[in-house]
C-alpha cells in the first residue's frame, strides 16, 4: 500500500494544470515559474508595505512650514534672512583644540614665525628684542595701542596663547583678531578691536564682545549661548593665560583657558584674512603670544555635514524641538551630541 500512495504521489507531482504527466524539463520549468510569480509578489507586497510606512512617517511627522492660510496673510513678501550659522563648538569644545593643546608647543622658530609683527604696530609698542613673542607697551597717557601678527589666517584651524598678566591690564584690555585695514591707534582709552568691521574684540576686563562696534552693540561673552555656561560663573575672571581658537573653515573664533572651553564668541569669519592683534592702554604692560600650532583644512563626513544643515535649519532659538522629530533615538542622540 505505501509503495501504492508513493506512485500516485510521485505521478501528481509530474502532472499539469490538465491531469496531463509532465516531462522532467517541463516540471522544472513550471517550478521556475511558480517560483518567480511567488517573489514578485512578495516584492509587491514589500512595496506597499515600505509605501504605507512612509506615508505612516510623514503623516505624523511635525512640519514647520506655514499653512496656506499663514501664507496668504503675509501682504507683503518679506525679505529672505539667512539663519546663523551654528557650529559643532557651539555644544562641545572642538577637538582640534584639544589635539593641538595635547601636542605642545611647537618650536620657537615657528613660533617666531607666528608672533608679533614688528612693523606692523602703534608707535606707542615695541617688540623686545630678547623675547620676540612679547610687546612692551611704552607707558603713554590717553592712548590706545594695538599690535597685529606676523601671519594672517584665511584658511585652516590655528591656535594660540595670550600671556597677559591681571595686574596689566587697567580698563580696556582687547584681544582677537583683525584684518589688515583695522586701525592701530586711537586717543583716549577705549576698547579699539572691535570698533570698525575690520576687528573682532573680547575685553578682557569688561568681558564684552565687540564687532563693528559703532553701528552694533557689544555682547556679554562668556554668555548662555555656551550650554556649560553656568561651569564658568558670573564671576568668572580671566586668568593670566588665555587660548585663542580660530577655525577659519567654518568661520568662527572661540576662547578658553586651561579649565574651562568658553564658546564660541565671532561667527561668519569666512572669506577674510584674520590677524592675531591685541589694544593695549596700561604703561609698561608686557603681552606674549605663543602659536601653538595649527590644523589643514579636512573635508567634512557626510555625516557631520547634514548634521550641521538640519541644525542650522532648526536654528538657535528651536533647537530643542529636534527631540520631537520621529525619528530613532540614536538620530536623535546624534543630531543633539548626546
Amino acid at each position: 500500500m505505501m509503495g501504492q500512495a508513493s506512485s500516485i504521489s510521485g505521478l501528481t507531482s509530474l502532472m499539469d494544470d490538465n491531469g496531463e504527466t509532465m516531462s522532467t524539463p517541463e516540471r522544472l520549468a513550471h517550478q521556475r515559474e511558480s517560483y518567480e510569480r511567488a517573489r514578485a509578489a512578495e516584492a509587491a507586497s514589500r512595496a506597499d508595505r515600505l509605501r504605507l510606512n512612509l506615508l505612516e512617517f510623514a503623516r505624523h511627522s511635525p512640519s514647520y512650514r506655514s499653512t496656506t492660510t499663514e501664507t496668504n496673510n503675509f501682504k507683503h513678501r518679506r525679505k529672505i534672512v539667512e539663519p546663523i550659522d551654528v557650529y559643532d563648538a557651539d555644544v562641545c569644545c572642538p577637538y582640534k583644540f584639544r589635539k593641538i593643546k595635547d601636542a605642545g608647543l611647537p618650536s620657537q622658530a615657528v613660533m617666531e614665525e607666528h608672533a608679533w609683527n614688528p612693523n606692523d604696530r602703534s608707535l606707542n609698542i615695541f617688540v623686545k628684542d630678547d623675547d620676540p613673542l612679547t610687546l612692551h607697551r611704552h607707558p603713554v597717557a590717553q592712548s590706545t595701542d594695538c599690535i597685529r601678527g606676523k601671519i594672517g589666517y584665511s584658511s585652516g584651524f590655528h591656535v594660540w596663547q595670550i600671556i597677559w598678566p591681571l595686574r596689566q591690564r587697567g580698563t580696556h584690555a582687547v584681544i582677537g583678531v583683525a584684518t589688515s585695514e583695522a586701525k592701530l591707534h586711537a586717543a583716549g582709552y577705549t576698547s579699539l578691536i572691535g570698533s570698525s568691521k575690520d576687528s573682532y574684540g573680547w575685553d578682557i576686563v569688561r568681558l564684552k564682545c565687540s564687532h563693528d562696534g559703532k553701528k552694533k552693540n557689544q555682547w556679554d561673552y562668556p554668555n548662555d549661548d555656551w550650554e556649560n555656561f553656568g561651569g564658568v560663573g558670573e564671576s568668572f575672571t580671566v586668568p593670566e593665560s588665555i587660548y585663542c581658537i580660530l577655525d577659519m573653515d567654518e568661520g568662527y573664533m572661540a576662547y578658553a583657558t586651561d579649565e574651562e572651553y568658553l564658546g564660541v564668541a565671532f561667527r561668519n569669519l569666512r572669506g577674510k584674512t584674520l590677524f592675531p592683534i591685541v589694544s593695549a592702554v596700561w604703561g609698561h604692560c608686557e603681552i606674549t603670544i605663543k602659536y601653538m600650532g595649527g590644523l589643514a583644512p579636512e573635508a567634512p563626513s557626510l555625516l557631520s555635514t547634514c548634521r550641521k544643515t538640519i541644525r542650522k535649519h532648526f536654528g538657535k532659538k528651536n533647537m530643542h524641538k529636534i527631540v520631537d522629530l520621529n525619528l530613532p533615538l540614536g538620530c536623535v542622540d546624534y543630531l543633539t551630541y548626546k
